[in-house]
């Protein structure tokens, strides 16, 4: 995290072009790359070239990212409130971003580099939307308080001229107000525009994926080296061993017509004395499947993803079962959702400040979120404990941690209106039995 203790109107475009010369971006660019399957040990190289030089990759950042990944925001956020017209304006413009989506992107992006961010912006129509962007192109500045908040950020990325067919670069800051656009030419910096933003904050959201900022499996890429090379050099002796050597020993007057003849017959003839045998090199085979074995176990140790491939798995388990050896990941993905949940308050905090602007008098804190895991749930389970605690609980609140409801004001919407059908019916059947009843009576 960088913190600078400067008065906003301090941003100035040589301090920009300073951040920007200091900004390291290789550490992204490995982990991108670990994600996509360029491992370190596509690049080894043997001394002798004449050896097999096998690289494989083994996808554990792959595999890591995606169950977290799954796990995590397989199910989509809920959100809930009191104020019903509040919750209705984020929602229609939760809906025209695509929130859903966003939110997985931006959950990726984290699990493989640490961090995510997102662009809050007005368009032409005035219309407020949230985007995406990669972690490499954004650098995020805080004050110095004790509960830190964003100082201003800059986002820099590239695009083609059309005339010149060449790369330009640009530059975007953002402070609590304004957005200034430059273009960067060497290391210096041209001011082009500026422009007022009115979200009242800096409009670029910053989501952790931890504390440290650190990816799911950056922890474990010198095991997956390992275990990458290991894998690799059993390949290699298994062509050692198809190429090994034939030694034939007391064979002087060998020729390679004999050898020849020996190789169609498939026939060896030896003197008295001579003797015949394979030269290859002994591997312990046993000791390596367990070398094998303990780096993936490592692995899925320290990343605190489990082998959903493993025997344990396989059983037919119950839900406190499957949580249990879920028990691990649980724990990082619960630091996640804190992480994550402070991002996305901040989102709908810039959202709100947007709407109160157009005549709204509505308070970003009245917004409540919850989080559901990706898991098999028992629906049964679930229903039993909601009825059980329908006396001390809301029902708001119960149908949130129901799985199979996915917007609870909404549930509680459909309660009511098939309430009130029942009284109206209820109330044309009470009619009807009175007629029938008068006619009986006449009759």
């Amino acid at each position: 995290m960088i913190r600078l203790d400067i008065d906003r109107e301090e941003v100035s475009r040589e301090l920009v072009e300073r951040l920007i010369q200091l900004h390291d971006s290789s550490k992204f660019k490995k982990l991108q790359d670990y994600y996509e399957g360029k491992h370190e040990i596509l690049e080894r190289q043997m001394a002798d070239e004449e050896k097999p030089n096998n690289k494989l990759v083994n996808s554990f950042p792959t595999y890591i990212v995606n169950v977290m990944q799954g796990y995590f925001m397989g199910e989509p956020v809920k959100y809930s409130s009191q104020d019903e017209e509040h919750l209705k304006k984020l929602m229609e413009i939760f809906d025209a971003n695509d929130e859903q989506h966003v939110n997985s992107v931006v959950a990726k992006e984290a699990s493989v580099k640490g961090k995510g961010y997102e662009v809050i912006y007005a368009d032409e129509d005035a219309q407020t939307n949230f985007a995406p962007e990669k972690a490499e192109n954004v650098i995020m500045v805080y004050d110095t308080k004790i509960t830190p908040e964003p100082l201003f950020a800059i986002r820099f990325y590239s695009i083609q001229d059309m005339e010149t067919e060449e790369d330009k670069e640009k530059v975007e800051v953002y402070t609590e107000d304004k957005i200034y656009f430059y273009t960067k030419e060497g290391e210096s910096l041209s001011l082009e525009d500026e422009a007022e933003h009115f979200f009242g904050g800096v409009p670029i959201v910053e989501y952790l994926n931890n504390g440290e900022g650190i990816g799911d499996f950056e922890r474990v890429i010198k095991l997956i080296d390992a275990y990458d090379k290991a894998q690799s050099d059993k390949a290699n002796d298994f062509e050692y061993f198809a190429d090994a050597y034939l030694a034939l020993t007391g064979m002087d007057d060998t020729d390679e017509e004999d050898i020849k003849k020996m190789k169609e017959n498939r026939v060896l003839l030896l003197d008295e004395n001579g003797n015949a045998e394979w030269l290859t090199k002994q591997q312990d085979y046993v000791a390596s499947r367990d070398f094998m074995e303990r780096l993936e176990e490592d692995i899925h140790k320290f990343a605190q993803v489990p082998n959903l491939s493993d025997e344990q798995f396989s059983q037919n388990l119950s839900g406190v079962s499957i949580r249990y050896k879920l028990w691990g990941m649980e724990q990082a993905v619960a630091t996640k959702e804190r992480h994550f949940k402070k991002g996305l308050q901040r989102r709908i905090r810039l959202l709100t400040n947007f709407l109160n602007l157009r005549g709204g008098g509505y308070d970003y804190r009245n917004i409540q979120l919850t989080f559901n895991r990706n898991i098999p749930e028992n629906t049964k389970e679930a229903a039993e404990i909601a009825q059980h605690l329908m006396s001390f609980v809301s029902k708001k609140t119960l149908l949130a941690h129901v799985p199979f409801v996915d917007d609870p004001q909404e549930e509680l919407e459909r309660i009511e209106e098939e309430r009130e059908e029942r009284v109206s019916l209820d109330d044309y059947d009470d009619e009807d039995d009175e007629d029938g009843e008068g006619e009986e009576g006449e009759e």
